[in-house]
């Protein structure tokens, strides 16, 4: 055998034998055994277990480690058992040339990673990952120690830099959840779907890059946004012997490619810009970004953050919005074209202070705003943010709230049919709990903290307001915060063709919350109050012009509640108006007609065709002239208490009812006819006085049911019955004996009959007779 065949014999068993050791490799080492090692790791760090279903080197889909089913659990006792992080698949490819020189140069990839940020008050299961070391070793270090732990630290972390080096992290088809434990019943806040990041080119001294994207495709309650969105960010990080110097970055936000509709009140294309850009440098105790723009169509935006001490994070932030025509920006507010039209904004916003410690921060906001028709100029400055210390400004000459905000808000549901309608308000109301309904208005724990020691005034000035077709003119609105307590010491304004004012304070800090306060309305048209206070009210129960004034107090936010606590007293006169609900008289009326037509009064020889003719009301009028009346009212538990006696052309009307806030009527009433319409009855039928009471009043009993607009009344007619037969039986018993006054012979049979009775010892007295 030749020398040369013998070479390539040789080569071949080698890259042969090379090639069996390859494919049996992954068979041979099996890293599961590492489990325990890895797992006592993880737990010796963290407050969590970590588990897999598989872990095998791989060959020839590129030299590494594959991890299938990774997970890891909390252990800690306030989200024990909850998991953290489920991943699908992991593999760890490293570069075989480098490992021979004992470095460690490779890539990550991760596949369908799904991470659960669990919250419970102010914890979440990330801040509570990392485990502290005891209170007793963390005060015996000294500060000598201390400093050289920190100094091995960076000396580790300098010479592990030169011996691994990750070239990329690849993450694909990521979720993240974020949950709330903290109520009784967990519930999901928000989910983010399909994210996709590449970290590329990490090093140190070198660019490196990073990428994120992901495609939304959301519709929910007025909002569709689909489309891309990318996050890309370029860092640089240089360091100083082996202390990490600066990290030097710039980034870009794009949003460029959404589709996104709000109501069809904002309405972006993927043809408009919407990007946000930043750059900045980041160093071990401070943050600076000192070019940070954001765009929105024609509209850009400026910002510039310093942050020092990431422990106290002193922070200086000032955010710069202008534009002197925002006509452009049509395309964004379709709905908002024709006050987009020369328009103009101005605002710069400051914040400086500790973000760590909200007592000494500061923020001041200056706004000017000019719109077609609309100008606004806001002011807010805060001493601090915890306790709220502060004061805000709001001027306007005029301010057409409609046309700003009404197109951004959820636009009322479709009426429902009538048959639909009457069927829901006749379902059964389910019942709160105790005092207290589910959805009362109460401030949360975080809520009293900002407001404990708070002191927070505003100042509200605008010449005309506008809202739901209604103008308001020099309105003034003045309120303090201060501690949980809030006072409305001044709201003034010229409304409903006269004049409101009130006063209000209220303790926030209950449950629910307390009120008292007084409203006085002026010569105000009482249709345009009741129009705005119920918008889809067709028809005003009142028309005209009134003054009303009332001190009320009460608990609670929601109907429920006011309907249990509302409480008032109060006045009010009509210089002219109309009650244009329908008549009590006149529904009673009609009862009292049916009953007529469909009695038989069977018992009695009454002629039908004369009684029909007795009819107590035709009138089909149901306007009532209010001019110069005046009177009372009280508010009871909710109820609006209507204890008058109203007098009127056709008789008094003794009423005894309560409104509720739903507008239900219940009670009773009690009508009796005048003279006048006594009289009107006797001539249409001689069977009207046997309707009268013992008093010899035309009297009608009723019960009063339904709402305020449509009321219902259910006339007491077994009265009437009652009424009827006995006067009926009575007046036919007084002819009797009239007639037999009269006949001789009938006197002398019953004269007969009388003695006859008595020889037999029979006493006529007891028999009744």
């Amino acid at each position: 055998m030749s020398t040369q065949r013998k070479w390539l014999i040789g080569f071949a068993s080698f890259f042969l034998l090379i090639f069996l050791i390859l494919i049996a490799l992954p068979f041979m080492i099996d890293f599961n055994k590492f489990r325990p090692q890895i797992q006592n790791a993880v737990e010796q760090k963290l407050n969590a277990k970590i588990n897999f279903s598989s872990a095998r080197l791989t060959i020839f889909s590129g030299l590494g480690v594959n991890l299938q089913n990774v997970t890891l659990d909390n252990t800690d006792e306030l989200f024990f058992n909850t998991q953290l992080l489920k991943v699908k698949d992991v593999k760890v490819k490293l570069d075989f040339f480098p490992l021979l020189q004992g470095k460690v140069i490779g890539q990550i990839i991760v596949k369908n990673p799904e991470i659960n940020i669990i919250k419970n008050g102010n914890k979440t299961n990330i801040s509570n990952l990392i485990k502290r070391s005891s209170s007793n070793s963390s005060a015996d270090m000294s500060a000598y120690a201390l400093e050289n732990e920190t100094a091995k630290s960076s000396s580790n972390l300098g010479s592990l830099s030169k011996r691994l080096v990750i070239n990329s992290i690849s993450i694909y088809d990521a979720s993240f959840n974020l949950q709330s434990s903290s109520g009784a019943y967990d519930r999901e806040i928000a989910k983010v779907k399909n994210i996709n990041a590449i970290i590329s080119n990490i090093g140190l001294d070198r660019d490196t890059k990073i990428e994120v994207y992901s495609d939304i495709d959301i519709n929910d309650q007025g909002l569709q946004v689909r489309g891309p969105i990318k996050l890309q960010v370029i860092a640089n990080t240089e360091m100083n012997s082996n202390e990490w110097k600066n990290t030097m970055f710039k980034g870009l936000l794009s949003l460029d490619k959404l589709d996104i509709n709000f109501r069809d009140a904002f309405v972006k294309g993927a043809q408009i810009p919407l990007n946000m850009s930043f750059s900045g440098m980041a160093k071990p105790q401070n943050l600076m970004i000192d070019d940070f723009k954001f765009v929105i169509h024609t509209l850009n935006g400026r910002a510039t953050v310093a942050l020092d001490n990431f422990q106290k994070m002193n922070s200086d932030i000032k955010i710069f919005l202008n534009s002197s025509d925002l006509s452009d920006l049509a395309t964004v507010f379709p709905q908002h074209k024709k006050i987009l039209l020369n328009a103009s904004v101005d605002m710069i916003t400051k914040v400086f202070g500790s973000l760590s410690q909200p007592n000494l921060l500061n923020v001041n906001v200056d706004l000017t705003a000019k719109l077609a028709e609309s100008d606004l100029i806001l002011a807010l400055a805060t001493e601090s943010i915890k306790p709220f210390n502060g004061l805000l400004r709001v001027q306007s000459k005029t301010l057409k709230l409609d046309d700003i905000i009404k197109p951004f808000l959820e636009k009322s549901a479709t009426s429902l049919p009538k048959k639909v309608v009457n069927e829901k308000e006749n379902m059964p109301k389910t019942q709160s709990i105790g005092n207290l309904d589910s959805k009362e208005f109460s401030l949360s724990e975080n809520m009293k903290r900002l407001l404990s020691d708070s002191d927070f005034s505003t100042e509200i000035n605008i010449g005309n307001l506008t809202y739901n077709n209604n103008l308001f003119n020099n309105f003034s609105f003045m309120a303090r915060t201060k501690n949980y307590l809030l006072s409305i010491s001044k709201f003034n304004m010229s409304a409903f063709s006269g004049n409101f004012s009130s006063i209000l304070k209220t303790d926030l800090g209950s449950n629910p919350i307390n009120f008292s306060g007084n409203i006085a309305f002026n010569k105000v048209r009482i249709e345009e109050l009741a129009q705005f206070i119920k918008s889809d009210l067709e028809k005003s129960p009142l028309d005209g012009i009134t003054d009303i004034n009332m001190v009320f107090n009460g608990a609670g936010t929601t109907k429920e509640n006011l309907s249990k606590s509302l409480n008032a007293k109060g006045s009010f006169f009509f210089y002219n108006g109309y009650l244009n609900t329908k008549s009590l008289v006149a529904l009673a009326g009609e009862q009292f007609n049916n009953f007529i037509s469909s009695s038989s009064f069977g018992t009695l020889k009454i002629d039908p065709s004369t009684l029909k003719k007795l009819s107590l009301s035709d009138s089909d009028k149901t306007k009532k002239n209010l001019n110069n009346v005046k009177g009372d009212f009280e508010v009871k538990d909710g109820k609006l208490l209507i204890r008058n006696n109203i007098d009127g052309e056709d008789g008094l009307l003794a009423l005894e009812a309560d409104v509720g806030i739903d507008e239900t009527l219940r009670g009773m009433a009690v009508f009796t006819a005048s003279k006048k319409l006594k009289e009107k009855l006797f001539e249409q039928s001689k069977y009207a006085k046997y309707f009268l009471d013992e008093r010899g009043n035309f009297v009608l009993n009723m019960t009063l049911g339904g709402t305020v607009l449509n009321p219902d009344v259910f006339l007491d007619t077994a009265v009437l019955q009652a009424r009827f037969t006995k006067n009926g039986a009575k007046e036919i018993s007084a002819k009797v004996k009239d007639e037999l006054k009269n006949n001789p012979h009938i006197q002398k049979i019953q004269e007969d009959a009388k003695k006859f009775l008595e020889m037999n010892g029979i006493n006529l007295n007891k028999l009744g007779f």
